[in-house]
């Protein structure tokens, strides 16, 4: 909206100097008397303090367009730079939550390891139990049988024969 007022404001200007141009140039054919060529002299001079003043419009309008562009590029660059911290820093806020992501990650397989570790020992120490317990009742298998051997090996000896009786009992 300012840019297209300014422009309009250069146009009119423009055309403004470029027609006090023509009508400066152009002169009477006939002598004019003094204060006919006095008030000529006043037309011409207003119409160049009215050219001199739309020179300066003009050059106001310009530095202005010139100082809206460049302010224009500023705001542009500024918000550039703005979006590109913006996504600097959302990408350092995503790099930290990986980060973060595959520290607890990290633990958790180490957590796992350490209980699959300490599963494993259990188990080693279980097994290691059943066996000792299956070597003692293999023990006490082998230790039985050597004593049902051992009484078998004794008893013929010690008992006593059943078919004779003592002489003094008989009739």
């Amino acid at each position: 909206m300012k840019l297209k007022l300014l422009a309009a404001v250069c146009a009119f200007a423009i055309g403004s100097a470029a027609s006090a141009q023509i009508t400066e140039t152009v002169t009477p054919l006939v002598p004019l008397s003094p204060s006919d060529q006095q008030i000529l002299n006043v037309q011409q001079a207003e119409r160049q303090i009215q050219a001199n003043e739309q020179a300066v419009a003009l050059e106001k309008a310009r530095a202005a367009e010139k100082a809206a562009r460049q302010r224009a590029a500023a705001q542009a660059r500024q918000a550039k730079a703005k979006a590109e911290a913006k996504a600097a820093q959302q990408a350092k806020q995503q790099a930290a939550e990986a980060e973060a992501a595959a520290q607890k990650q990290k633990l958790q397989n180490y957590q796992d390891q350490m209980m699959q570790m300490d599963l494993e020992s259990k188990r080693l120490d279980l097994e290691a139990k059943r066996s000792k317990v299956q070597t003692e009742i293999d023990l006490n298998k082998v230790r039985q049988q050597q004593a049902i051997d051992s009484l078998k090996n004794q008893a013929p000896a010690a008992a006593p024969a059943p078919a004779q009786a003592p002489a003094s009992a008989q009739p």
